[in-house]
């Protein structure tokens, strides 16, 4: 299968939608103003389905007076002093931990309280009836759909789960509360804690597995954005650190910004190890240890056929031999190999003004953390 159709099946699945998001209770949704000074408020009735936009994780201070609680306030408000909770500034205090709430009170700077406790909380940002609002996880209900389909989950008894040896188990903090338990037979899920499932998508092998705070269920370097149907690479193969790398562990900060920790091995010694974190999507991973005269490398987040492509494309068709006498299509394409050590298969057309001609090409790729992609040898064949 060409490279090509390869990315047209994935991009087309992840299109689908395995699960939905409806109210667990009646929901008043401001809609438009009527007139000048009348704002109308809709009911979506429990069991309304929603559109989640996104995802926001916060921490709050829950303090507290003689037993009774004051309210919430958030964590850069306070300081610990002693054993005490201490107001350092002046700020919102607020009936339930979200900032979409109005402020009940302020409290004085140096007021002390001796009982409080620490809470994390998860908002989404969700569409009813066209309308945007932020609302609290606990008001939303995640409804998983085909748990049946056989081409992704197996069905196993919640018996057998419970006596396997659990090398990792996890809960989402998205509002799906997914359940992942990793073992050396695999990955099993599971939504309510009763039916279990081993993913089909993944091997019969042990994962280290994290859930990012949008639900997405990465698997040592793969990610799954769809409830587990499928999986693309989120750390690039290609640029995996040794040549016998494992993933030795993958962590996801608990602190809601989303950032993932990769720690690399290598099996000839496992003492070595190669850190690195991911911050956000669009600036790739970022290598922090071990680091080369304090340079930080960075390493794209994409698949190793996207960037193979994006190679050919964008640098390779503008600068072989033919690229500037004649035109060039590119009518087929076969990515193999392994790791940075890659073979490209391509089938090109050449055209000027008299004459088109038809070529077999093979790229020999090599890639390293400073240069990207190189080519090692190429050869081209008329055909």
């Amino acid at each position: 299968m060409s490279a090509f159709v390869c990315l047209f099946l994935v991009f087309t699945t992840s299109l689908v939608s395995y699960a939905k998001v409806v109210t667990s209770r009646d929901i008043f949704v401001d809609s438009a103003s009527i007139g000048k000074n009348t704002k109308v408020k809709t009911m979506a009735p429990s069991g309304t389905e929603v559109i989640v936009l996104g995802t926001r994780t916060s921490t709050w201070y829950q303090v507290f007076d003689n037993d009774q609680s004051q309210g919430y306030i958030q964590p850069d408000c306070v300081s610990l002093k002693g054993a005490n909770l201490a107001i350092i500034k002046v700020c919102p205090l607020r009936s339930e931990p979200t900032e979409s709430v109005p402020s009940t009170s302020t409290l004085p700077v140096g007021k002390e309280f001796r009982k409080f406790s620490l809470r994390t909380v998860s908002e989404h940002e969700v569409r009813i009836d066209g309308i945007s609002k932020w609302l609290s996880s606990s008001l939303l209900k995640f409804v998983p759909e085909g748990m049946g389909d056989a081409e992704f989950f197996e069905s196993v008894p919640i018996e057998e789960v419970v006596n396997l040896k659990k090398e990792n188990s996890i809960i989402s903090p998205y509002l799906d509360k997914t359940m992942y338990v990793s073992t050396v037979l695999g990955v099993f899920t599971s939504y309510d804690a009763k039916n279990w499932y081993r993913i089909k998508k993944l091997e019969n092998r042990k994962y280290e597995i994290a859930v990012t705070q949008d639900g997405w269920l990465l698997a040592d370097n793969l990610v799954s954005k769809d409830y587990s149907r499928s999986f693309s690479e989120f750390f690039p193969s290609f640029a995996f650190p040794y040549k016998d790398s494992y993933v030795k562990s993958v962590m996801v900060s608990p602190q809601g910004n989303n950032s993932v920790y990769l720690t690399f091995s290598s099996a000839s010694d496992p003492s070595g190890i190669t850190l690195f974190i991911l911050n956000k999507v669009e600036d790739g991973w970022k290598k922090i240890y071990p680091t080369v005269d304090g340079k930080v490398a960075s390493i794209p987040v994409e698949d190793t056929i996207t960037s193979v492509l994006n190679f050919i494309n964008n640098k390779w068709m503008s600068s072989n031999k033919y690229s500037k006498k004649r035109k060039l299509e590119l009518e087929d394409i076969n990515i193999t190999g392994n790791g940075s050590t890659r073979t490209v298969s391509l089938v090109l057309r050449t055209s000027n003004s008299s004459v088109s001609k038809d070529y077999q090409v093979v790229l020999s790729l090599d890639y390293s953390m400073d240069k990207g992609w190189k080519i090692v040898d190429e050869k081209w064949r008329f055909i």
